[in-house]
Order: C-alpha cells, then structure tokens, then sequence
C-alpha cells in the first residue's frame, strides 16, 4: 500500500504495481506490437509486390509506427491502459491519483523508447529504475509524472455506514458543495479501511482530513465526533444525495450499480 500526498495535502490510498506485474505487461505489449508490425509489413509488401526486403522494410517502419502510436492511443482513450496493464489488472495514474492524458501518454511512451527500453541503457534502464524505485516507477513515469497501480483488489472495501438517526438533522443541512472530489475519495478510503490500518498514522490522517472537510463544510456537528465518525457521517451525506439527485431523474439505481464508494 503506498499513501500518495496530493499538491492539497490529501493523503490518497494507492497500490503500486510490482515489477514483475510491470515487466509481463511490457511483454504483452511489445508482442502486441511486433505482430501487429508483422502483420502490416507482410499485408503492404503483398500488396505493392512480393519483395523480401521490401516486407524487412516496411516491418521496421511498421514497428516505429505501432510502438509510439499504440501506447500513446491506448492509453489516452483508456485513461492509463493498455492491453498489457488491462491483462495484468493494472492502469497508470497520475502523482495525484487522477486519470492521465495525452501529454501523460506521450511522455510515458517516449521515456520507455529513449531510456526504459534503449540499446543505451541495456533495454533494461526502466527495470533497473523501478526496481530501487519506492513506487516501481519507471524513467517515463518520472518524466510524465505518474505511477502504474493496481486496479484489482482481492477484497472489496467495507461500505460506507449510515448517517445515524441522532445526526440527520446536522447532516440534512450541511453545505457539500466545497468538498474536491480528491479529499471526498481520501475520506471514503480511510472510512473503509480504517479498521485495517495500522493505528500510527490513522488517527493522524484521520484528524487531517476531518480538519480539512470541517473547513470546506458547514455547519459544524451539533456534538464532538471522534475524526472517523465525523468523516463517515459527511462521505454517507454525500452519498445519499447523489442517490436522491439519480432518483429524481428518473434512474433508480441497484446495488450491483452503485459504485463502491456509495454502497
């Protein structure tokens, strides 16, 4: 597990990719593009005329095609995947948690050509960097600024409890609308996972967290509440009104739909 601090301050909860998870999606995707620069290389030369070092030729030109414009397509309209990460259940990240780009995508593709994957650096320059690397990033992760996490986890988040009747009142007028959708999904995590957290540095995330909610949210708990409670009874809040707002046009959602962090 690796705590990720935002340029907010929010602490979130992400899993770094192991390199060896790394290294097997870099396979799949190098034969993703050597079959597909076999393939183009073979079809074009057919086509123009059946000459050995014509389809040598044009393998090649299809190998620098496929290699940048693959990674860089895949990953721009996925949001940080390609058939690699998608096979091996991992996706790329921005620092702060948040889906990648093209300019993300470009950066990662051409670190991995001109220093990962270089005859330079012994085509091993990006497993040597994520392997001393806290967070198994790679030289193009450190370029584009981001981080390859793991998107399956082998068990599902506790949901989020109930705001307790004694507190409806309070939370029915709360203000919402100064929360980010980065501290809202620190909170959640930390709710969920609070009680498999070690108990240093919970509590003081915990605290962190609620002291940045209370000063986006008003007004303030008509009682004191322990940093979890307050932060459960905001997120349940939250989360109810998105389910009312769904409801009222016209989509009553299931369980099975609901995403994680509103059940």
């Amino acid at each position: 597990m690796s705590q990720i601090v935002t340029g907010d301050a929010v602490v979130l909860d992400l899993r770094p990719a192991r390199v060896p998870s790394m290294l097997l999606a870099a396979v799949v995707d190098l034969a993703v593009i050597s079959l597909a620069s076999s393939l183009f290389g073979y079809v074009i030369s057919v086509v123009a005329g059946s000459y050995a070092y014509r389809e040598q030729t044009l393998t090649m030109i299809g190998a620098i095609v496929f290699g940048f414009a693959y990674p860089i397509a895949s990953e721009t309209a996925t949001r940080g995947r390609t058939l690699g990460s998608w096979a091996l259940g991992l996706r790329v990240v921005r620092e702060d948690g948040g889906a990648i780009r093209f300019r993300q995508a470009l950066l990662r593709t051409m670190g991995f050509w001109f220093a990962d994957f270089a005859p330079w650096t012994g085509f091993c320059g990006g497993l040597v960097c994520a392997s001393i690397h806290p967070q198994s990033k790679r030289i193009g992760d450190l370029a584009a600024g981001t981080l390859m996490v793991r998107v399956r986890s082998p068990r599902r988040p506790q949901p989020i409890p109930p705001v307790p009747a004694e507190l409806a009142g309070w939370t029915s007028q709360l203000q919402l609308s100064g929360l980010s959708d980065e501290l809202v999904t620190a909170s959640r995590q930390l709710v969920q996972r609070h009680d498999g957290l070690l108990p240093y540095p919970k509590e003081q995330l915990a605290q962190e967290l609620a002291r940045q909610v209370a000063l986006r949210t008003a007004p303030a708990p008509p009682v004191a509440l322990p940093a979890r409670d307050f932060l459960a009874a905001v997120i349940a809040e939250r989360r109810d009104r998105e389910q009312r707002r769904l409801t009222d046009g016209g989509w009553v959602p299931t369980a099975a739909e609901l995403p994680d962090g509103w059940r």
